[in-house]
């Protein structure tokens, strides 16, 4: 039985989808949260700075809410998915699936800069960039770098 060596860089792609299906996980149950106390939370006593982020925050339409969770759903599913593929280094479950994450995560991240208030992370800033970054390597790595590995 002759095995193909995973490159480490694949095992270490799909450890870092991992991390980040975790932590989209615990952004889910923080978004929802929000949304159902946003409305219950006193401004008295804080800096102006704070007033203002709780006031953008309230002012955000509940189907925007739904949409943001809906799309870190998707994502959060295609991360696991093609993490799966990278380890068991699947043409469809990493490759493709691992693409169309890299697209839909690049995606993402423009839709939240259009449609959240800059009070909470709208606009392009830092947060924006960094949301960019990891979805742009996938897209890279896996197109060029790992192309010829994931082909089972």
């Amino acid at each position: 039985m002759d095995e193909k060596k995973r490159p480490g860089g694949l095992t270490a792609l799909a450890v870092i989808n991992f991390i980040f299906a975790g932590l989209s996980i615990i952004g889910i149950i923080g978004m929802v949260f929000t949304m159902n106390m946003s409305g219950n939370i006193p401004t008295d006593g804080m800096p102006e700075a704070q007033k203002a982020q709780i006031a953008a925050l309230q002012s955000i339409d509940p189907s925007t809410f739904a949409v943001t969770i809906g799309i870190s759903a998707v994502l959060l599913i295609l991360l696991l998915l093609s993490g799966i593929g990278y380890l068991q280094q699947k043409r469809v479950l990493g490759r493709i699936i691992g693409n169309i994450y890299a697209f839909f995560g690049i995606i993402s991240v423009l839709i939240s800069v259009l449609i959240l208030p800059k009070e909470i992370g709208g606009g392009f800033g830092v947060s924006a960039i960094i949301g960019l970054v990891y979805p742009a390597l996938t897209l890279v790595l896996l197109d060029t770098m790992f192309k010829n590995d994931l082909d089972n």
